[in-house]
């Protein structure tokens, strides 16, 4: 089959043809991300492809960042969650903020009347509930709502609760045993409201594809990557976009095990703005069955991903005391700066002409990312700055920025509305030659803006210099990226099942790892290897992985397509679902056996007979993952696995009883 994958990142905009017969790449192609109108970059990356190419698709799958960014940044939908079975008093006793990430001021909690084994359930008054509280519902563009027990009878509740919401106010309601199936009820309100507030980020995006297909008569499916690496299609995505948080990172490792057929690896995934680490074993990337990001703790299942702020876009200044010190804010590479404002180079000449000691980093620029609108609510310095930035990119040493006394732009650059040029890791690999999609000249003045302040004017000429500090630069890139690969590796090996940082002490001895790896060898070393492979994957990506390879003693691979991985991911990826059924023995108060109940979505039903109950829900398992795999936009024949599972408790340490048989149905 003939697909066409896209990636919208943060940074750039992928897009690929390729034959998934033989993963052969048939045409690809990149664009900066157009934040502001998606349209644009989509259609501009889809124009770069060869038409007659492009023309051959059968199918789209997309993956993309923007869930991803959402959940960091805080941003989405105003949506608002109905919780049943608990009261605010537990909430605030669990923390549901600070654990869970529910705003308090976004959920509303009722009382729960009804037994653990689901036959005994009262149905709230919903029109009642709705008198008592008609702002909170009111306010809601989406609502998500959550069930205790809801596993256990079919989700009765929630049921009835989303048919009145959709039938009073006409808006999307996310059912919680939609999106999540553990049993803790605040786990899984909590995916359902984030589910709710992405609404917007998903359809925009699901939009602007709609919009640029139409436009170029693309008439073929669409799907897209899930956190877990499997597709769904576009129609579910738009009511179940919590699923995509981890899209982009998911599609990478899919891609970079589908270019490198490494079964034992590390996938490092260097973008503009972070660094995506995930180990794979038997050519399968390690899980999480609940992603935390952004405050964040969900019950959706996906690729186990380590993130740190390593990037192309990564500031890079001297410190104080003349250090040189890679930060973790995204900047806008000067290289790329000055290809898109003519006004860039000039800014920096006239900076480098008067340039002196600078502990202020007064060559970076400042520029408006966004308009805010209102700018009621900033105050007057504040204002003064938007009000020069609508001109353009504003340098900090201009006379007009000075002139705007005691100005902290924190809060400005925090929300999105003011972002800064500056130098990054980009523009040492122009400088050095290793990439050259942008202005290297200009890349190369802002190193001698910066090193004229800090080391002098004739350091600023002297080529070797220059070149120093780029190598320096790099340095500082690789040193991080070995440092949290130590630091993954270590995790899946000694702490799988836990957080792990580097402690200082550890911390040290990597560095000096890192630092001694061209130095002669000592009396004593603590060796810090792999045998797996490292796996590049990211524009940037072959320029680091090297070196890091090297001291980790671990072969390495960078493939051919490594800059476009995340699209070749989206293309390789498929339709894959479980389904679990439970059924649980039924016992009186003396402990007799009465029957066996199969507790499903579909809800629940009583069996005398153990093998009925068995077959009844390996038949109810294979019918809700067959429906689930069409839902998710499977269309040829799908083959369905049954995996059966028994769990026991031992009485009195000699006799086992069955606790409980769970049945999971499998679609690939």
């Amino acid at each position: 089959m003939i697909r066409l994958g896209i990636d919208t990142g943060g940074t750039f905009t992928d897009a690929v043809v390729v034959d998934t017969r033989d993963m052969n790449v048939l045409a690809k192609a990149k664009s900066l991300t157009t934040k502001g109108d998606l349209t644009r970059c989509i259609g501009t990356v889809l124009d770069r492809l060869p038409h007659e190419v492009l023309a051959r698709a059968e199918q789209a799958a997309l993956s993309t960042t923007l869930a991803t960014n959402a959940c960091v940044e805080g941003k989405g939908g105003r949506a608002r969650l109905v919780i049943v079975g608990t009261t605010d008093e537990i909430l605030r006793r669990v923390d549901a903020q600070g654990k869970f990430g529910i705003p308090y001021s976004d959920v509303l909690a009722i009382d729960f009347k009804g037994s653990y084994d689901g036959n005994d359930v009262t149905i709230p008054d919903w029109e009642a509930l709705y008198e008592q509280h008609p702002a909170f519902f009111e306010e809601a563009d989406s609502f998500g709502i959550a069930s205790l027990y809801a596993l256990n009878n079919g989700a009765i509740v929630e049921k009835s609760g989303a048919e009145f919401l959709r039938r009073r106010f006409g808006k999307l309601v996310v059912e919680a045993t939609t999106v999540a199936v553990e049993p803790n009820v605040i786990g899984r309100g909590a995916t359902a409201l984030l589910n709710a507030r992405l609404v917007p980020v998903i359809e925009e995006f699901l939009d602007a594809i709609t919009a640029v297909f139409a436009a170029r008569g693309l008439d073929i499916p669409v799907s897209i990557v899930r956190s877990d690496g499997t597709l769904m299609s576009e129609g579910l995505a738009r009511i179940r976009p919590v699923e995509t948080i981890l899209s982009g990172p998911a599609a990478s490792v899919t891609g970079a095990c589908a270019l490198a057929g490494a079964p034992e690896s590390l996938v490092v995934d260097i973008g503009g703005t972070t660094s995506d680490l995930s180990i794979v074993h038997r050519g399968r990337p390690n899980r999480t069955d609940g992603i935390v990001i952004g405050g964040w703790k969900t019950q959706v299942a996906g690729v186990h991903v380590d993130t740190i702020a390593l990037g192309g876009d990564t500031v890079v200044r001297y410190t104080k005391n003349s250090r040189l010190e890679l930060g973790t804010r995204r900047v806008t590479p000067i290289c790329i700066a000055a290809s898109r404002w003519p006004g860039v180079v000039p800014a920096l000449e006239s900076y480098y002409a008067k340039a002196c000691a600078d502990f202020h980093a007064r060559y970076e620029m400042l520029y408006l990312l966004r308009d805010p609108g209102d700018v009621t609510r900033f105050n007057r310095p504040e204002q003064q700055l938007l009000e020069l930035l609508r001109e353009g990119p504003m340098p900090q040493f201009d006379r007009r920025m000075e002139d705007i006394l005691g100005l902290k732009t924190d809060r400005l650059e925090d929300e999105g509305i003011v972002m800064r040029i500056g130098l990054t890791p980009t523009d040492a690999m122009h400088v050095r030659g290793d990439f050259d999609e942008f202005d290297a000249k200009a890349s190369k003045l802002g190193m001698q803006c910066v090193l004229k302040s800090y080391r002098g004017e004739d350091a600023s000429h002297d080529e070797r210099e220059i070149m120093a500090l780029a190598d320096e630069i790099y340095d500082l890139a690789q040193h991080r990226l070995f440092s949290q690969a130590v630091r993954v590796f270590a995790q899946d090996r000694y702490w799988p099942d836990e957080g792990f940082e580097l402690d200082g002490q550890m911390a040290s001895i990597v560095k000096s790892t890192w630092q001694g790896r061209h130095g002669e060898r000592q009396p004593f070393n603590i060796v810090c290897a792999s045998d797996a492979t490292l796996v590049g994957v990211g524009a940037p990506t072959h320029v680091l992985i090297g070196e890091v390879a090297q001291v980790l003693g671990a072969p390495r691979v960078v493939p051919e397509h490594a800059g476009v991985a995340n699209a070749i991911g989206a293309a390789a990826s498929h339709v894959s679902v479980e389904q679990q059924v439970r059924v649980t023995p039924l016992r009186g108060a003396d402990g007799v056996l009465k029957g066996y109940q199969v507790r499903s979505l579909e809800g629940i039903e009583s069996f005398a007979d153990l093998e009925e109950a068995l077959q009844a829900a390996r038949e109810a398992a294979k019918r809700q993952a067959i429906e689930e795999a069409r839902r998710r936009g499977a269309q040829e024949a799908v083959q369905c696995e049954i995996i059966e599972d028994r769990s026991v408790y031992t009485a009195t340490g000699v006799m086992e009883i069955a606790r409980e048989w769970t049945i999971t149905a499998r679609v690939e």
